[in-house]
């Protein structure tokens, strides 16, 4: 019986992807022990205090979570690659559940990550943040590309009764993925308010006021975007809250002021910020119920009448 050939474009995006995910672990494995760089990361952000910067115990949980989960996704479609339907062809050539396009924005994404760790280490704060804003648009592209490549092949993997695959990606990828993006988002508007206080010298507290009301933007505009807009894409990604509440906690947490202290203007906007997204969260969680529930009868008739009329235009296109 003959097999399929694999598709040697796909092999070495994924054979690209895995060398520079590698590199990052390494590097910053090194960079820790201060090995070819001359500082640790650690050792930059308490040279360049902020009263907004999260809890120290923060970052090593956050940043464990973030490789180890996307370790597991990146062995999850490796193995994706090398699995054959019941006819001997490549799954991956049969269902495009990964486009070239989002190998390739993970891998600008490990360069990304790779430069702010040399530009960061050597006090570079300014390249460091445009280093740092480059990896985390890099990121939501991987994760645009991703979430509409599951949408577009659900029928395929509904047909090909491989609906575990559909909650792989969904679990493991999306919201692996805008786990890490939700924290270099946050750790941009850090980065940011460093430059501005020890980059451009604006004062402190005005500088971490301009980067948390930054994150109060995009905190509302990404509960309208996953609620109104990209329902159907990013209905089954719940980290960003997560992260976002954990951030935010552990930046109140170590910068509450003590006893017989006033609060701060900052102290004040990150407890409304984390309130605010612990509504956003359940927000969230009541209009995937209502997805799910009250309006499913709506969304199931709205999928019939697409693959309706996926199916016409697919007639007329063979006539």
């Amino acid at each position: 019986m003959n097999y399929e050939q694999h598709n040697l474009k796909n092999l070495i995006l994924l054979l690209l992807t895995v060398l520079s995910y590698s590199a990052v672990l390494i590097l910053n494995r090194l960079a820790s022990k201060k090995i070819f760089f001359p500082n640790d990361v650690g050792s930059i952000s308490r040279l360049f205090p902020l009263d907004i910067t999260p809890a120290p115990i923060i970052f090593p949980i956050i940043w464990s979570t973030i490789y180890i989960w996307q370790t597991i996704w990146l062995i999850y479609v490796i193995t994706f690659h090398f699995r054959r339907c019941s006819n001997r062809d490549l799954l991956y050539r049969k269902i495009q559940l990964f486009h070239p396009a989002f190998f390739l924005a993970f891998v600008f994404n490990n360069v990304g990550m790779i430069v702010w760790l040399f530009v960061w280490t050597n006090k570079l704060v300014g390249w460091s943040f445009v280093g740092l804003l480059f990896l985390t648009l890099a990121l939501y592209l991987a994760l645009y590309v991703s979430y509409k490549s599951l949408y577009l092949s659900r029928d395929q993997l509904i047909n090909l009764n491989l609906k575990t695959d559909f909650w792989m990606v969904s679990i493991l990828v999306h919201n692996g993925l805008a786990f890490f993006a939700t924290w270099v988002t946050i750790a941009s508007c850090l980065n940011l308010a460093t430059y501005l206080t020890y980059g451009l010298f604006i004062e402190l507290n005005i500088s971490t006021t301009c980067s948390l009301l930054i994150l109060s933007v995009i905190c509302i505009l990404f509960s309208i975007f996953e609620n109104f807009i990209w329902q159907k894409y990013m209905l089954y990604t719940f980290t960003p809250w997560i992260v976002l509440i954990s951030g935010l906690s552990g930046s109140l947490y170590k910068n509450y002021p003590k006893s017989g202290e006033n609060l701060s203007r900052n102290n004040i906007i990150t407890m409304l910020l984390v309130l605010i997204c612990a509504c956003l969260f359940a927000f969230k969680i009541i209009m995937f119920c209502l997805y799910k529930t009250i309006w499913k009868e709506k969304v199931d008739k709205k999928e019939s009448h697409r693959l309706l009329q996926a199916k016409q235009e697919n007639l007329t296109a063979a006539i």
